[in-house]
């Protein structure tokens, strides 16, 4: 008797802690994201523009529904989505896609993160047709020149395909070295395939002493075009020094001065002419430095040595090379490190 006492006992503790969960379950609830349209197709946007879409997230739950982090792919942002949705209630999430580096369709994403146990994450895709009402050729504008030589010219041509009227109010040129001018091509500039209807040139010119780097920035063509007020050139390319050392810095880090520590830099000339590197000194103690044609007067290998009598202590000098060239008669490069 006592055992079935037991078993009854241990039966009736077993529904009451079951029922207690779920009463605990139902009392907190649990929030349900649940995305209204989780695929937007935009449409035809001009390049240039902007798409953007306020996309809805609706918690079916009955407990606050939290938007902890909306992560954006590549070429999207997110402008702001709503924290906190009650139950029952819908938030927003606004994605913005730039067009200016796409061409045709593209399908771009952003992940919202939630507090969601069963949905703790949820995909969010914008689909546009990124096209252009406001025709250019060739489109784009790469440089590649070395300093001092010869400046870079590009011209582009506009058009509109369907031959809406246009006309350029302006354009911004993104660097100082780069200049911009436009004008309305005459009949003999105009090119074969649209010579019946109305073109615009873009002319740009990369002065010839543009610091040397790479070049990222575009072109920004504004219109009249009641479709396409803006229009982008992409710029890219790199303009080089008529000497490159690589490194430009020899770091040695720790040298224990017991044995000689070697290194080796490559001198390369971008130059039209060739330059021959005549000469190399270094002004720092124990160094002993031999040049090394590749190719005589366009590439060169320069053979440094630290000798065991280097003085201790931090190393900060240079090596210095000299050129037959009156561009670049001198070039520096750095030494340091410590000797221990």
């Amino acid at each position: 008797m006592n055992r079935h006492m037991k078993t009854v006992n241990l039966a009736l503790c077993c529904v009451l802690l079951a029922a207690a969960t779920l009463l605990a379950q139902g009392a907190t609830g649990k929030p349900k994201a649940v995305a209204v349209e989780p695929i937007k197709d935009v449409g035809f946007v001009a390049k240039g523009e902007m798409a953007i879409h306020e996309f809805v997230i609706r918690n079916d739950g009955d407990a606050p529904l939290e938007l902890r982090e909306v992560r954006a792919a590549c070429g999207c942002t997110v402008a702001d989505f709503d924290k906190m949705i009650a139950p029952g209630k819908t938030g927003k999430v606004r994605v913005t896609l730039d067009t200016g580096t796409f061409n045709g369709p593209i399908a771009k994403g952003v992940t919202v993160y939630t507090n969601d146990p069963e949905t703790p994450t949820i995909e969010l895709t914008v689909r546009t047709d990124v096209g252009q009402f406001v025709k250019v050729k060739p489109g784009y504008a790469r440089f590649i020149m070395v300093q001092g030589e010869k400046e870079g010219k590009i011209v582009q041509t506009l058009w509109t395909p369907d031959k809406t009227p246009l006309e350029i109010v302006k354009v911004e040129s993104p660097y100082p070295f780069l200049k911009v001018r436009f004008w309305e091509a005459k009949p003999e500039e105009r090119l074969e395939e649209n010579a019946d209807q109305q073109q615009w040139k873009v002319e740009a010119v990369l002065a010839s002493d543009a610091p040397v780097g790479a070049l990222t920035e575009p072109v920004r063509i504004h219109t009249t075009h009641p479709k396409q007020k803006l229009v982008q050139i992409p710029v890219s390319g790199f303009v080089r020094p008529v000497m490159a050392v690589t490194p430009p810095v020899v770091d040695m880090g720790q040298m224990d001065g017991k044995a000689p520590v070697r290194f080796s830099i490559n001198v390369r000339n971008f130059a039209t002419e060739p330059i021959k590197v005549t000469g190399v000194a270094g002004d720092v103690q124990g160094i002993n430095a031999k040049i090394e044609p590749l190719q005589e007067g366009r590439e060169y290998q320069v053979q440094i040595t630290f000798l065991p009598e280097a003085r201790k202590g931090p190393v900060n000098g240079k090596l210095t090379l000299t050129t037959d060239s009156q561009k670049v008669p001198r070039i520096e490069v750095q030494l340091k490190g410590n000797v221990i």
